[in-house]
């Protein structure tokens, strides 16, 4: 069994502020979850990425361009979005038969390949996160000194229930919407070129009632990867049965967790759990879910 953290929405380099954790009635505790996925790449024109509107994407009945005008106060410029992850039915309109999906390709692809990730194994989607409130109509983020700290938030999951290689199997049509599809052949899309799709159902033990791929709509303490103790967000604190051979980070040890590095520009970490550790991932993975 594998548990793959998979880093992905807007980051420093690709969007260039966070995703928004937005209040529900001022409680800092909850909040809804909107992971923004990143624009589409603005290369040559005859190898440009081809993506969806972010007007035509939805989230509580409002625009997500609408959104992030202001969260960028108006300076946001790319029109269209790279959707992927798409793990939310009502983000956009989608065919009869969707189900949630993921894409990569080159060197990211290759780096899940050696690791033998395969159908069964659990990706759990994380993102730059920080809180936000509403200021009259507008949606902006809160100071830092207010509870509006950089974090690293578990947003959703998919357990892989079928592996597609867009250049070799045949594409169902519900997927022709989708970025590796709409751009394969072009770069970075002419390498390795796959889409995960998500099983119909969770199979670990007490969650097989969970749908195999969906969002955590609100955020709780047990999504949060970054430790409460740390001010950089990539300094996790994760359950000691999880890190199995990675390299400890160089802050504090907390009792039954370790420090771990989740820095640079890598998208995803894979965690090989062992069968005698199986039960302590179920344990983690229920808290997880738990009132979503």
């Amino acid at each position: 069994m594998k548990i793959i953290l998979s880093r992905k929405g807007f980051d420093r380099s690709t969007g260039g502020f966070a995703s928004p954790i937005i209040l529900d009635n001022g409680n800092v505790e909850e909040g809804k979850l909107l992971s923004l996925p990143i624009p589409i790449t603005q290369t040559q024109e005859n190898n440009r990425e081809e993506g969806i509107s972010y007007n035509k994407l939805r989230f509580n009945g409002k625009s997500l361009g609408n959104i992030i005008q202001q969260l960028s106060n108006d300076r946001f410029i790319c029109e269209h979005a790279h959707l992927d992850p798409d793990l939310d039915r009502n983000r956009y309109g989608h065919q009869d038969g969707w189900k949630p999906v993921f894409g990569q390709t080159g060197g990211a692809q290759t780096y899940l390949e050696n690791r033998d990730v395969k159908e069964g194994d659990l990706f759990l989607f994380f993102g730059w996160f920080r809180r936000t409130e509403y200021k009259g109509d507008r949606l902006c983020y809160m100071k830092p000194s207010k509870e509006g700290k950089d974090l690293h938030v578990i947003f959703g999951w998919l357990q892989v229930g079928e592996i597609i290689e867009v250049d070799k199997d045949k594409i169902p049509s519900w997927l022709n919407y989708h970025p590796h599809v709409l751009n394969a052949g072009k770069k970075p899309y002419s390498k390795n070129n796959t889409i995960y799709v998500a099983a119909d159902n969770l199979s670990f033990n007490g969650l097989s009632y969970k749908k195999g791929g969906g969002i955590f709509s609100h955020f709780k303490q047990a999504l949060q990867l970054t430790a409460p103790e740390e001010n950089a967000r990539s300094h996790w604190s994760l359950p000691k049965w999880l890190c199995g051979n990675f390299i400890e980070g160089k802050w504090p040890y907390r009792k039954g967790h370790l420090p771990f590095d989740s820095g640079g520009r890598r998208q995803e970490f894979v965690f090989d759990v062992s069968e005698q550790n199986k039960q302590k991932a179920i344990k983690w993975l229920r808290n997880i879910f738990e009132d979503h």
